[in-house]
């Protein structure tokens, strides 16, 4: 949840925006008295469309039942067919859509599979698969349906939240309070009965060790093997998945031209999951003046395939050509470009993998540690989610060791 200014271009590292539904990050803004860097953003206001390989149309980022009834991607039967989500829509609004243990009731099939059956493979490849692909680096086969309807259900009626003075304004104000020491690499985290010890990679070579009470461990939940003793690493942390991600954000010499910003299914035949470009973006860290940008993301199939042939570090040249043939009188105004590939993007939240979260879940809440975890693979893949589990195992930390 930061941006970071890469060849004069702000980029967002992580998450690009927040929910309303956030109730733990937007208690801790509030906290921080941060209340008022905040603004909320008409759900259309982006004006989002989708290429499916057959027509383009609009598509709106919260879930709103009368618009997709009037909605030209699907015919007379799958908005018939809507009305059968309703009741699942509703019961799952009493979910907790940053707290996935909270629907480990609906861990069972796939989205694709349920919403196949529920509705329709129209419904399925027309709205909800651009909305997995092009945010999350998702394909809807991969993830539970408790993930989707927790989300969907707490969604209805929800409103799109930002930082006036860009994503990373939250960090940038917690990163005051606090002693963050940056570029040091952990090598391993030891426990004993006694405390915890960390070995640390020492600037200028070598390693030094030091000792604490207890560590909370907020890496990517891939990341956790490397650092523990494999008797004191939890069962869970064989189980976790993450997708890759392959972004590459384009300076542009001048803002003459429209705003747009297209997703695209896989019936396009694209290996853009998205393209997007923006004449005037004030959402950004004060004192920097963003300029005109595009912006693409490439397919879940596509970042894999980077990774197969060692192109982590090609992004432009892997993308450049999709660029031209998309938008050729944009294409011929690039300045400059600034690429991000993540091995560890957003948490798969795979059927089956609700149940033995939230298992390991109750087992951390039950039991005094020296070691304890968080993060979004052990919550819902957003940054609501990750400061809601961060925040519950502060208050875990604190009923565990109160007075001691």
């Amino acid at each position: 949840m930061a941006d970071r200014i890469v060849n004069g271009i702000c980029t967002h590292t992580g998450a690009s925006g927040l929910f309303s539904f956030n109730r733990e990050l937007l208690s801790l803004v509030n906290e921080v008295g941060m209340g008022d860097d905040l603004m909320t953003v008409e759900d259309d206001a982006f004006g989002t469309l989708v290429d499916n390989g057959k027509m383009t149309y609009g598509l709106r980022m919260t879930f709103n039942p009368w618009y997709m009834l009037g909605h030209p991607a699907f015919g007379l039967r799958t908005k018939l067919r809507l009305a059968r989500m309703l009741p699942d829509i509703l019961r799952a609004r009493r979910t907790d859509p940053c707290l996935m243990q909270t629907a480990i009731h609906l861990d069972d099939e796939s989205v694709t599979d349920y919403i196949t059956r529920k509705v329709s493979s129209e419904f399925l490849e027309n709205y909800v698969e651009p909305y997995f692909r092009a945010p999350g680096h998702w394909e809807p086969e991969w993830l539970s349906r408790g993930l989707f309807l927790s989300f969907l259900g707490n969604v209805v009626g929800a409103k799109q939240v930002f930082f006036r003075r860009g994503i990373g304004q939250l960090t940038r104000r917690l990163a005051q309070r606090l002693n963050v020491r940056l570029n040091e690499k952990v090598l391993a985290i030891e426990p004993s009965e006694a405390g915890c010890s960390i070995r640390i990679s020492a600037t200028g070579g070598g390693e030094r060790v030091e000792a604490y009470d207890l560590v909370v461990c907020a890496v990517q939940g891939s990341r956790v093997a490397a650092l523990l003793p494999k008797q004191h690493l939890p069962a869970v942390f064989g189980d976790v998945r993450y997708t890759r991600g392959a972004r590459v954000y384009y300076s542009l010499s001048d803002r003459n031209f429209e705003d747009r910003s297209v997703w695209y299914t896989r019936g396009s035949s694209s290996r853009l999951s998205l393209f997007a470009a923006w004449s005037n973006d004030t959402i950004v860290p004060e004192g920097f003046e963003q300029p005109a940008y595009g912006q693409c993301e490439m397919t879940p199939q596509r970042s894999e395939e980077i990774e197969r042939q060692g192109l982590q570090g090609q992004l432009d040249a892997c993308v450049r050509g999709d660029v031209a043939a998309i938008a050729p009188e944009l294409h011929s105004r690039i300045v400059s470009c600034a690429e991000q590939w993540w091995e560890d993007m957003i948490p798969v939240w795979y059927p089956g993998f609700a149940v033995k979260a939230a298992a390991f879940l109750e087992a951390q809440d039950r039991n005094r540690s020296r070691v304890y975890f968080c993060g979004d693979y052990l919550s819902q893949p957003h940054a609501g989610a990750a400061c809601a589990s961060g925040r519950n195992v502060a208050r875990t930390v604190i009923r565990h060791w109160r007075g001691t």
